[in-house]
């Protein structure tokens, strides 16, 4: 009987992965100046050399662990968002131990995301003065996090409740007010208070070309084609005892 095997292909940070080999090889070493300390093999210098050793790679440990923590920070949260979409496309479509192990990911993923998305909110109203006097301006613009939290609340009940169908759509809502959040955050701009969306576009005879060769014709095709494609896998993947 074949047996299916299932290869883990999450990539891994070689920074964490020497992050945590140096801090247990500087425990080691502090153990062994301890031992040498304590049993009175050697003098207290070189226990002391020890211990120092133990400590300079105590410090490699941290400062490695805090690079590990910045490339992921700029390379994986992406990856944190598509997670939590799949996890909630996983509930909507499947049955069983796939949407069982579903459920258990998204309240983690979700407050994993919901934070890092405060705190790039709060960076942005310190960093960018101008920002927060916008903000402070147009109260209206609130609108957009405030849509962003009643998704959240949604999410968390419908998750509660084991309801299938409202996960997936209130992530995609979640999306749609922190885009929307940063776009009116820095509005006009592409590059923060810097070059504008119109300094930025493509010229008029480019955008003229993909709006009619593009727009009205091959965008139409695509929606067309997803909305074939979904109709054709709509509803639950169940397990059966027969193949196709």
């Amino acid at each position: 009987m074949l047996r299916r095997q299932i290869f883990d292909d999450t990539p891994v940070s070689k920074l964490a992965t020497w992050s945590g080999r140096c801090g247990l090889f500087s425990l080691a070493v502090a153990a062994l100046s301890v031992v040498i300390l304590r049993s009175g093999l050697l003098d207290i210098g070189p226990a002391l050399a020890t211990f120092g050793a133990a400590l300079v790679f105590a410090a490699l440990a941290i400062l490695l662990a805090f690079a590990s923590f910045v490339t992921i920070w700029r390379q994986g949260l992406a990856g944190l968002g598509y997670s939590l979409l799949g996890a909630c496309w996983l509930v909507r479509k499947c049955e069983g131990e796939v949407r069982d192990a579903a459920y258990r990911l998204i309240p983690y993923l979700s407050l994993g995301l919901l934070g890092f998305l405060f705190v790039v909110f709060a960076y942005a109203l310190g960093e960018h003065l101008q920002v927060m006097g916008r903000w402070l301006e147009r109260p209206y613009l609130f609108v957009f996090p405030w849509i962003g939290i009643m998704a959240a609340a949604v999410l968390a009940v419908s998750v509660k409740n084991r309801l299938d169908g409202p996960p997936f759509y209130m992530v995609t809502l979640i999306f749609i007010a922190a885009f929307g959040t940063l776009a009116i955050s820095f509005w006009p701009y592409m590059i923060p208070f810097a070059i504008t969306i119109e300094e930025a576009a493509s010229p008029h005879s480019s955008l003229a070309f993909m709006f009619w060769g593009e727009g009205l014709f091959v965008f139409p095709l695509m929606l067309l084609y997803t909305a074939i494609s979904l109709s054709v896998f709509r509803g639950k993947v169940r397990a059966t005892a027969e193949h196709y």
